[in-house]
């Protein structure tokens, strides 16, 4: 073992669950060895860390536009009238979602071409 180029173990424990997803997994991807698989999936598959920021963002000016959409409903089958500025701020708010998405994929393009 002292002539062995990679001479530095690794143990982990893992449930029978993810043991049988495991041996799934090292089965699809036709390697080798076990070790083979590990030193593949570590050094070649990248990591993606996730501002989840963002996404909240998204979530909360689409749940602010789906409450301003249902109060307008509500006013036009109470009222049959429906106001300019309703529609103008729909749009806007429209606006600032298509922008957050556009951030989002900006976002996830940067991190990929790196």
């Amino acid at each position: 073992m002292t002539n062995r180029y990679r001479n530095e173990r690794i143990e982990i424990k893992l449930t029978k669950e993810e043991k049988e997803i495991f041996k799934k997994k090292l089965e699809l991807s036709k390697s080798k060895s076990m070790g083979h698989f590990i030193r593949k999936c570590v050094m070649e598959a990248p990591i993606f860390v996730i501002d989840m920021n963002v996404f909240r963002r998204l979530q909360t000016l689409i749940g602010k536009n789906s409450g301003n959409i249902n109060q307008i409903a509500k006013r036009v089958n109470t009222t049959g009238i429906i106001y300019r500025e309703d529609i103008e701020d729909l749009k806007k708010e429209n606006d600032n979602i298509s922008k957050e998405i556009m951030n989002i994929q900006n976002i996830l393009v940067r991190k990929y071409i790196k």
